[in-house]
């Protein structure tokens, strides 16, 4: 899916349909910009949580303390939480957590963490398993708080929160006990 569609298809929940229309366009004028503008800062903002709250970016990476301690800006992504620490054969490791580094024993350990997803833009294409009506409500939320209009977004809450719950909640078949009839 892209931006665009998904942008496109806020637009028709929070009633911006001329809108719609202008969204990928080049030529677009100074007040259909700064609505764009913002509904894409919507998205990001929904994209975000979603990454955050629901369905994480894991990253896994080996890592190389100094003195017993890894910096986090020396990762390859920006990091919102660590899943596990594991020594390079596979043993889940013991480890102390702070603000900008994580201080284990040993020297080297396998890091897997979640990421804080990167900007979306217009035009940019999105890989996920997320129907795109599910960030197209979470950005109607966003941009209908951003307008005071907190009844309406509430709708789009319910929506993207039931829809995002459903996604992650797993899935898998139920299996009923045999029934032993008697005569």
């Amino acid at each position: 899916m892209t931006i665009n569609e998904v942008i496109k298809l806020s637009c028709d929940f929070v009633n911006l349909s001329e809108l719609k229309e202008v969204v990928g366009d080049a030529t677009v004028s100074d007040a259909d910009q700064i609505k764009l503008n913002k509904l894409l800062k919507c998205l990001n903002l929904a994209y975000e949580e979603i990454c955050s709250e629901f369905l994480p970016i894991l990253k896994k990476e080996v890592i190389v303390a100094n003195n017993g301690e890894f910096y986090f800006s020396e990762l390859a992504k920006p990091i919102s939480a660590v899943v596990s620490l594991k020594s390079v054969t596979g043993e889940n490791m013991k480890y102390l957590l702070s603000s900008d580094h994580i201080s284990f024993d040993g020297e080297s350990a396998i890091l897997t963490y979640s990421t804080i997803p990167e900007q979306l833009d217009f035009g940019d294409e999105i890989d996920t398993i997320l129907p795109e009506r599910v960030l197209a409500y979470g950005t109607a939320r966003e941009y209908l708080l951003m307008q005071s209009l907190s009844d309406e977004a509430t709708i789009f809450e319910t929506r993207f929160k039931e829809s995002l719950e459903n996604i992650v909640r797993k899935k898998s078949a139920l299996k009923m006990p045999a029934k032993f009839w008697s005569i």
